[in-house]
């Protein structure tokens, strides 16, 4: 199965999503490669600590989904041109600079991993 290069991975995130909520903090993906199927997630990880699923949802629009539900049996239909906010409960980020890996697992192409900076 062919990999996806690294510098395309990149332009999954959206820049300068990276922000603290109420309860915790965010980021967001948008998918401009094609229609996929998310059958898992990777712990989130910034600066080298990672967050558990437990803690992680997906938001795309209103609906939320903690990301430890899907999987192969209950993939999450992710399509093109669609943004999805990542949720951390719980943990909250200081101002500056910050190393962001996301890896999700896709039905078609695998194990994605994008590693990113961003600036809260």
């Amino acid at each position: 199965m062919p990999g996806i290069p690294a510098f395309v991975l990149k332009k999954l995130y959206v820049k300068g999503s990276l922000k603290n909520t109420g309860d915790g903090f965010a980021l967001s993906i948008r998918n401009t490669l094609a229609p996929g199927t998310i059958i898992g997630f990777a712990p989130l990880q910034v600066d080298g600590q990672s967050y558990p699923l437990e803690k992680v949802s997906l938001q795309v629009g209103e609906a939320s989904l903690p990301v430890s539900e899907i999987s192969p049996a209950t993939p999450y239909q992710f399509p093109l041109n669609a943004t999805a906010t990542i949720r951390v409960a719980g943990e909250t980020l200081a101002p500056g600079e910050h190393q962001i890996l996301i890896t999700v697992k896709s039905q078609e192409v695998g194990e994605l991993t994008i590693s990113v900076r961003d600036t809260l």
